[in-house]
């Protein structure tokens, strides 16, 4: 006896659908009712579709949903930006703090620290 169960929720029973996306490898899922309920629906829509409609009323099937990507057109150069007008530097004066970044530190600087934390810790 097999007993299939859902990969979402691992309730049983569930059914196997096999997916195959246009250009892939096909997918197979284990659903109960509740999680293949909109893959019911699509089936019953698609199918119902079909057997209602007269065949001059017909639709062609919808293709496959793809991705979509634009590419800018060749023929349009971009448009050259005026340069960004130019501030005046601020001069170094004592007032301006230092600018911030890491502080650099030579190796003597740094155990001359230590030294320092161990006499006052």
């Amino acid at each position: 006896m097999k007993i299939t169960a859902c990969d979402l929720d691992k309730q049983t029973p569930a059914k196997t659908y096999t997916i195959t996306p246009e250009g892939e490898e096909p997918v197979d899922l284990d659903l109960c009712e509740a999680d293949a309920a909109p893959i019911e629906e699509l089936i019953r829509k698609v199918k119902g579709g079909q057997a209602v409609a007269p065949k001059a009323a017909q639709k062609p099937p919808a293709p496959a949903s793809r991705r979509v990507t634009r590419k800018a057109p060749e023929d349009k150069t971009p448009e050259k930006k005026a340069p960004a007008k130019r501030t005046r530097a601020r001069k170094a004066t004592e007032e301006q703090p230092p600018a911030k970044g890491p502080k650099i530190m030579t190796m003597e600087e740094i155990e001359a620290q230590k030294q320092a934390r161990k006499q006052n810790g």
